[in-house]
């Protein structure tokens, strides 16, 4: 369509203003082509007839949807005055500062502190995409953040704005989120370093100016380095045209660098006394601008902070001294008076204390120092001539060397900041932050600006190619044709500025000459460019200036000073009088060729294309113009291989007041910083793009119902925008969006209200005709009642009179009656009727019911016949068919069994004959071993006979070595005693060797003995010499005496056993006479069943007999339903049920000969023990060998009790054969008897048989192998080497997944815990406090591999909880004991107490639970912002507006869409698996409770800096979003959590955004409401939701005093926009005792514990 159609009624346009740049006007009549005049209407209601000019009307204003919008490029006119409109409502009505501007941030100063910088901001904005939230200098940090990691590319944020505009602020933030987002846990002062180094560049290179108290008077580009983890490493910073002339001269209301009046103000302190300073009034560097006070900044304060970086940044004191030094010295020297003498000569008083205190402190030459400030030297090629200067040129000397020293100071600063941040390691990436100046324009411009707009107009060029580079490959990317653009081309003013010949290299070329002046070079410029060139112009009314046509206006630039600041010089021999300073750095400043300390400042080298003349003035070879060439090309190189990010700040006024708009000031600002013209690129191509589901549901309503029914919702919009808009030219289609030419999202909305304007017209009408017709209706029936009234009265009042009052009445009465009568006949008359109708019905109905009851009651007893016979038939036919193939089949089974189990009972039965004759060998051979002591025994008794004859004089001599003997005996009966106790467990196979080595040891003792009896007769002889000294022995012999008898009694108390042994065996004799008489009554009873079996087998029966008579129906109601098969299932499920029977009746008999086996074992290991014992206690007790020989005689009994086991096993296998021949029997004799009756019968047999077996087992395990059933104390048993493996199986190699199903909550806990009862049990110090020491090591471990696996961390949570109350239950204490049971309080620690370690585990618990909340933080963070904001669940409340570039060009492309249904379902998984693994309900509850924080924080926080979700649909959403979670509290049963209070604040802000905002009511009830959020959050929520300016205000809520209001502002809340997402609320382990018995507790075998023991 034609744009001049566009100008109707109700549109509004942008005219010109004077004071406002651009005035808003509503078109109040349609504009036809070729009217002269718009007629508009301002808006303060003055109607004009505006003069247009049909070829360039005025530009449209944007629709109210479009009004505030974050991204310029997503206006669809795009022009100045709507920039301009949209950045004054987001900076002054809704408080927002930043705005994208395609590729461009936009920064508003504030000049005003806002709370929206804090860490919890950096935090929200870390990870998001650059359009999903508000415009923010940390969504811009973010981006070039996210793309250095994703394509490991450098990366470049340039800066760039007036003085004041707020440069140095959003470069230093810039930084500050770099330093937070990428910490680095190894070396952590690295960030700090980088942060600390902009204070100290502050102070030496800002300064305060007429626009700015901190401006920056350098160029700044700092690279922050990053290693491959993308954790700053290091930093380097490069500097740009420092302003030295302010060192020497401020102008009015300005100062020096800070640096100066920091130091005065210290002055007074001791370390600074021998500087000689004073206050800033007092020198004439710092007192010129007449302010040496900024209001609200401390200088020394400051001065204070300055020394803290130097020192963080590692810079001792003796440097900063030095540097202090030499700002001191600069100081003096500016106070240095020169004296005029006469009008050629000037000179300077030695008497000077400035003079003095300035060499003093850089230890020069005083006399020569005064002396060449007021000479200078010629040299030419003839001769040096000494010419004397007058006192102006010897100020500009003076002032000259000032600036050279603070120049030579700045740059080594930098160069030291530098190398304290140096670093090691490799430079993997880096982004550089570049803080320049803007383009700037005053009304007296110089060389300083003309090298600033000079290094502008490079950038621009830069930004140029990079915004249609961006634009390409948008373009590209969706398959749109790429056309090229016309744009303004700047490279005619680089040209003009450094190509050959161009301005810069005229001005070196004068700098050459001797005798070079401003004039000259000025002259020259007019010769080379005046009418040569267009961008270079002459002003008509001056001859010492000249015009450059900038990217952004023209500027005019005095020419005088340009070749002084050009050249930079000093006089050399004032140059070499500093080189002879014997402070070190000052002569090192001025050396010939200064090593470069930075690692970064020879990285590129930069050569001219034409070679440089050189001068023989070392001072004249570099000028000023070609540094800042050659350092600007260094950098464009830089940023050419980086990729750009932009951040452009504007200065809203130059008053400095916090949040006024200076259209003007702003609109200039605007045009130089590059931002219109992006602007103009963006309207030339498709600047406004929406998605095809952004199109669909914004302009459904403009679509007719035959287009909505196409299911292709992209074919929809295609229909519709050729419909819509009837040139193609307007719009293209890409992949994924539609592209709009500028104006196009405007008609469009235009097209949009006029459809719902007529819509409303309609509604209206028929609302308002509805309204007025039902007020005249009720009208006119008011009318009528009030007529009808009137007439009736007035009827009355006319006709009543006595007679007619009476005849009415009569008239009245008669009527009455008659009519009475004639309703009770009629009446009477239809009751009847009715009645007899009723009758003939109703009989009629019951008679018909009864025939059809009759009817279906006889056709139910004969189905019910029927059908029971036909069920009765079929159920024995398949009854017998399925018996018939189990009987058959068992029988097989049974017969196998039978046959198998016979001879494993016959090899069980050899083997036990074996173990007997074995037994009777061993017997034989003990009678061997008696009869040789009987000889070795008569042997003794001869030399008895041969040593009588010492008897007399040796009694007591015999005596004490009878004695001996005894304590012999003893040593030797303990230690076969100990013998005994560990034989009793060896096997079979160990008895012969034993029993080889027994006789050998035989042998052995008896040669033992005879060289003892030799010994003692040698002895007797010695012991007569000793006789005297052996009675005095005699006592302590006799205790040994006693102490002997009562060993031997002990040895009687284990002979007494063999009584017991007797007495058991005696009870096997009995059961085995109980066993036989049962065993005859079963024989008998199995004889009798049989003779009934083989009778009834005798019977005929015949098979084909059976089949005939089963019909084909009948087979196949056989396998109905798969019945066969069920039957053949249950017939495997019995035969599986009888063998697993056998086999239970195997193992018991091997079980019962094995317990035989062992106690026969047992008794003959006893008897060989006992006749060893009997054979050397036979020479010293005669009583020991009377107990031997009669256990010797009561063991006989042994092979008694193996012949009673033998015979019950043959009447075992004798039972077993009987049922092998009856089974055969039944199988030979064939099918002779009923099939029925035969299968009862065999079924009865089997049962009775299997029961048999059943009760002889039963009463041979009760008789033969009796079981005890063990008491556990619920204690696991280890030993100290097989901690590690405790600890291995238990705690590292662990799966949660196999330990939660069907197993305790906390059962490694329980263990863990019955191994330190053990421990505590052994009274071992070091065992228990290794354990415990392990156990926390592995707990730790376990916890460390697995930090980021929830269900680890959800397991050990909580068994490290259960762990902890089982030291606190079980401890002893009587707080933890309340709720014991008796047994669980026996079951306390003994010996120690633990409280160290519940301490310990307490503090590792609390450990565990913060990761195990970083854990589920990290896993649903990612799906909050998508689930509760952005998801849209509820249908037909969107608000979709048009993206603007930042939000169409997502850096990166979000493939999972998250919904609340993603939310609830992960809050679902952690629930579920926080109770599968047993987590206590409170620890539970206090999980939920912090996640449901986290949401709610979370959200409100985006909530906060998204202005584009501050809608009342939003708000809607918000709130449903928030019931389904409050509904998912319900359904787990957490209210009581509290979690639902933590979303309170969430539901406040969505509840502010529903609620009016109009009046002071609306106010007070807002503050009444929003409690939970604090003043500052409220006013941000206001002011995003876009009522503000409109007709509420913060007044309205400050102006009310309401107690409600005043609990609003007075309470004391943190003036903080965004919540803290890492706070963590304190986390309590409540005391809840373990009802699991320790004693019941066992061991799976899943865990591979098996060596451990239960106690």
């Amino acid at each position: 369509m034609a744009l001049a159609e566009l100008y109707t009624q109700y549109n509004r346009v942008w005219i010109p203003d004077n004071e406002e740049v651009w005035q808003s006007a509503e078109i109040t009549k349609n504009y036809k082509a070729g009217d002269s005049f718009l007629h508009v209407q301002l808006e303060d209601g003055t109607e004009l007839s505006y003069p247009v000019d049909p070829a360039a009307l005025p530009p449209l204003r944007n629709p109210d949807i479009l009004v505030g919008e974050n991204d310029l490029t997503a206006l669809s006119y795009l022009h100045e005055p709507a920039v301009l409109h949209n950045l004054k409502i987001r900076f002054v009505e809704s408080k927002l500062i930043y705005t994208y501007s395609g590729i461009i941030l936009v920064a508003i100063n504030p000049y005003k502190q806002l709370p929206i910088y804090g860490d919890a901001i950096i935090h929200a904005y870390s990870g998001q995409n650059m359009g999903d939230m508000d415009p923010h200098i940390f969504a811009v940090a973010e981006e070039a953040y996210k793309q250095m990691a994703r394509n490991n590319k450098n990366q470049s944020i340039i800066v760039s704005g007036e003085s004041g505009a707020g440069k140095t602020v959003s470069a230093r933030y810039t930084m500050r989120y770099f330093a937070t987002v990428s910490k680095s846990s190894s070396n952590a002062d690295v960030e700090d370093k980088v942060l600390a180094s902009n204070p100290i560049t502050e102070a030496v290179g800002n300064a305060k100016t007429t626009r700015n108290d901190n401006s920056s008077r350098f160029g700044k580009y700092t690279e922050i380095s990053f290693d491959q983890s993308y954790q700053i490493i290091g930093a380097n910073m490069r500097t740009y045209l420092l302003e030295k002339s302010r060192v020497v001269f401020q102008s009015e209301n300005e100062r020096n660098y800070h640096i100066f009046y920091q130091l005065c103000a210290s002055a007074m302190q001791p370390e600074y006394e021998h500087l000689k300073l004073g206050s800033a009034e007092e020198f004439n560097y710092t007192r010129m601008g007449g302010s040496t006070v900024i209001e609200g900044v401390d200088d020394r304060a400051n001065m204070v902070e300055t020394q803290k970086t130097f020192s963080l940044l590692g810079l001792k004191k003796d440097f900063q001294m030095d540097v202090f030094k030499m700002l001191a010295a600069i100081l003096h020297l500016g106070n240095v008076e020169i004296a005029a003498v006469g009008d050629e000569r000037s000179s300077i008083s030695m008497e000077d204390k400035h003079l003095s205190i300035f060499c003093e402190l850089l230890d020069l030459n005083c006399d020569k120092m005064a002396r060449w400030l007021c000479h200078r030297k010629i040299v030419t090629t003839s001769e040096t001539v000494v010419k004397p200067m007058t006192r102006a040129q010897a100020v500009n000397a003076r002032d000259a060397l000032a600036k050279k020293i603070y120049s030579h100071l700045f740059d080594f600063i930098v160069e030291r900041i530098n190398q304290a941040l140096q670093f090691p390691g490799k430079q993997h990436t880096f982004i550089g932050v570049l803080d320049i100046y803007g383009f700037e324009t005053f009304d007296v411009n110089s060389f300083e600006q003309f090298c600033i707009n000079y290094a502008n107009e490079k950038l621009q060029q830069q930004f140029n190619l990079h915004v249609f580079k961006l634009e390409q490959e948008e373009y590209m990317k969706e398959d749109i044709p790429w056309t090229l653009i016309d744009f303004y081309d700047n490279q005619p003013v680089i040209d003009l500025i450094e190509a050959k010949m161009g301005i810069l290299e005229l001005l070196d070329e004068e700098c050459l000459l001797p005798h070079g002046k401003d004039e000259n070079w000025l002259q020259k410029l007019y010769n080379n460019f005046v009418n040569k060139n267009a961008l270079f112009e002459k002003p008509r009314m001056s001859n010492t200036s000249f015009i450059i046509q900038h990217f952004a206006d023209k500027v005019e630039y005095k020419c005088e000073g340009f070749l002084e600041k050009n050249r930079d010089t000093v006089h050399e021999v004032l140059i070499e009088i500093l080189k002879e300073s014997k402070f070190h750095l000052c002569a090192d400043f001025f050396q010939d060729s200064p090593v470069s300390i930075s690692p970064f400042s020879s990285a590129i080298n930069i050569k001219s294309a034409r070679p440089v003349l050189k001068s023989p003035n070392k001072q004249l070879r570099t000028t000023v113009g070609s540094k800042f060439r050659n350092s600007l090309s260094l950098l464009m190189v830089t940023l050419n291989a980086t990729t750009p990010h932009y951040v452009r700040c504007i200065k809203p006024n130059d008053e400095k007041l916090p949040f006024e708009f200076d259209s003007k000031r702003v609109a200039q600002q605007l045009r130089a910083c590059g931002v219109l013209e992006t602007i103009r690129i963006s309207a030339q191509s498709y600047p406004s793009r929406w998605t095809y589901i952004e199109f669909f549901s914004r302009y459904s309503i403009l679509m007719a119902q035959q287009e909505l029914s196409i299911n292709d919702k992209k074919q929809i919009c295609k229909i519709v925008l050729q419909r819509l808009i009837q040139d193609p030219n307007q719009y293209q289609f890409g992949r994924t969006k539609i592209f709009f030419r500028a104006g196009q999202v405007a008609y469009l909305e235009k097209l949009r209200s006029d459809r719902l304007r007529q819509a409303c017209t309609l509604l209206q009408r028929r609302v308002r005709g509805w309204l007025q017709r039902r007020r005249f209706l009720a009208l006119r029936r008011a009318a009528l009642t009030v007529q009808q009234y009137y007439r009736g009265q007035r009827t009355v009042r006319q006709a009543i009179t006595a007679r007619n009052l009476k005849e009415t009445w009569a008239a009245i009465v008669i009527q009455k009656y008659c009519r009475g009568y004639l309703v009770r006949r009629l009446c009477q008359l239809i009751h009847v009727a009715a009645v007899t109708i009723q009758a003939y019905t109703r009989g009629f109905l019951a008679r018909k019911k009864y025939r059809k009851m009759r009817e279906e009651q006889k056709a139910v007893v004969l189905q019910k016949y029927a059908r029971a016979w036909l069920a009765r038939r079929r159920f024995q036919n398949i009854r017998r068919f399925v018996l018939n193939i189990q009987l058959s089949y068992r029988v097989q089974q049974l017969q196998k069994r039978i046959e198998e189990q016979s001879r494993e009972n016959h090899g069980l039965l050899e083997r036990l004959t074996n173990l007997a004759s074995a037994h009777m060998n061993d017997v034989d051979t003990i009678q061997k071993l008696e009869s040789e002591l009987e000889k070795l025994t008569a042997q003794k008794k001869t030399f008895e006979e041969k040593g009588k004859k010492y008897k007399e004089d040796s009694e007591q001599v015999n005596y004490n070595c009878h004695l001996c003997v005894l304590e012999i005996l003893k040593y030797f009966l303990t230690e076969k005693m100990d013998e005994l106790t560990q034989q009793l467990f060896n096997d079979v196979q160990k008895e012969e060797n034993q029993r080889m080595i027994l006789e050998k040891n035989f042998q052995n003792q008896k040669q033992d003995y005879e060289k003892e009896i030799e010994l003692l007769k040698g002895e007797i002889k010695i012991l007569k010499e000793e006789k005297t000294q052996l009675q005095q022995q005699i006592q302590q012999e006799i205790i040994t005496q006693d102490g002997l008898k009562m060993e031997v009694g002990q040895l009687t108390k284990q002979a007494q056993k063999i009584p017991e042994l007797q007495k058991e065996i005696e009870l096997l004799q009995t059961q085995k006479l109980d066993v036989e008489k049962q065993a005859h009554s079963q024989k008998r009873e199995l004889r009798e069943k049989m003779s009934e079996v083989t009778k009834q087998l005798l019977e005929s029966y015949d098979f084909e007999d059976v089949r005939s008579r089963l019909s084909t129906e009948d087979l196949e109601h056989l396998n109905e339903d798969g019945e066969l098969w069920f039957a053949y299932e249950g017939l495997k499920k019995a035969t599986r049920v009888l063998e697993s029977h056998f086999q239970s009746q195997k193992e018991i008999y091997e079980k019962e000969i094995e317990g035989l086996n062992f106690k026969v074992e047992h008794l003959s290991q006893d008897i060989n023990h006992l006749q060893k014992l009997f054979r050397e206690e036979n020479d010293i007790n005669d009583g020991i060998r009377l107990e031997v020989s009669r256990l010797t005689s009561e063991n006989l009994v042994i092979p008694d009790l193996k012949q009673q086991v033998a015979e019950l096993e043959n009447q075992k296998l004798d039972l077993e054969n009987r049922l092998q021949e009856q089974t055969t029997k039944l199988k030979g004799n064939g099918p002779t008897v009923d099939l029925e009756e035969k299968l009862d019968m065999k079924d009865r047999i089997i049962k009775k048989l299997e029961d048999q077996i059943k009760t002889l087992t039963k009463t041979i395990e009760k008789s033969l192998v009796p079981t005890v059933p063990k008491e556990y104390i619920g204690m696991m048993e280890y030993k100290k080497e097989d901690e590690e493996r405790i600890i291995q199986n238990l705690i590292l190699d662990l799966k949660p997944r196999g330990v939660v199903v069907n197993m305790i909550p906390g059962l490694p806990a329980h263990i863990l815990f019955m191994c330190v009862r053990y421990a505590d049990y052994l009274n071992d110090a070091d065992m228990l406090k290794s354990f415990m020491n392990v156990t926390i090591d592995g707990i730790k471990q376990v916890v460390k591999e697995h930090s980021e696996d929830f269900e680890m961390l959800s397991f050990w949570l909580s068994n490290t909880y259960y762990f902890l109350n089982c030291l606190k239950q079980y401890s002893g204490e009587e707080e933890f004991m309340k709720h014991n049971t008796p047994r669980q309080n026996k079951n306390c620690l003994k010996h120690f107490d633990l409280s160290e370690y519940r301490q310990i585990l307490s503090d590792l618990a609390i450990q565990i639970y913060h990761q195990f909340i970083i854990v589920m933080e990290n896993n649903i963070q990612h799906m909050i912002v998508p689930g509760m904001l952005e998801y849209e669940s509820l249908q037909g409340i969107s608000g979709l507006k048009p993206t603007g570039f930042r939000k169409r060009s997502s850096s990166i492309d979000d493939t999972d869409t998250y919904t609340m249904t993603s939310i609830l379902q992960q809050l679902s998984y952690f629930y579920s698996t926080m109770c599968q693994n047993g987590l206590d309900s409170e620890l539970l509850k206090q999980a939920v409770k912090q996640l449901f924080f986290l949401i709610g924080a979370v959200t409100l926080n985006s909530l906060f800096l998204r202005k584009d979700m501050c809608s009342c649909r939003k708000g809607m959403q918000i709130r449903c979003n928030i019931s389904y979670m409050e509904e998912w509290l319900k359904d787990k049963n957490l209210q009581s959590s509290n979690a639902k209070e933590t979303l309170e604040p969430l539901s406040q802000a969505a509840w502010l955004l529903q609620v009016k905002k109009i009046t002071d009511d609306d106010a007070k009830e807002i503050c009444e409401h929003c409690t939970s959020l604090s003043t500052v959050q409220v006013m941000s929520h206001l002011f995003s939701s876009g009522t503000i300016g409109l007709s509420f205000h913060k007044s309205h809520i400050l102006q009310h005093s309401t107690p409600s209001l005043a609990m609003l502002n007075n309470r004391e809340d943190v003036p903080q926009l965004m919540l803290d997402t890492k706070h963590l609320f304190q986390v309590t382990f409540p005391f809840t005792p373990s009802p699991h018995a320790l004693e019941l507790i066992q061991v799976p075998s899943s865990f591979k514990l098996g060596f451990l023991t239960r106690v």
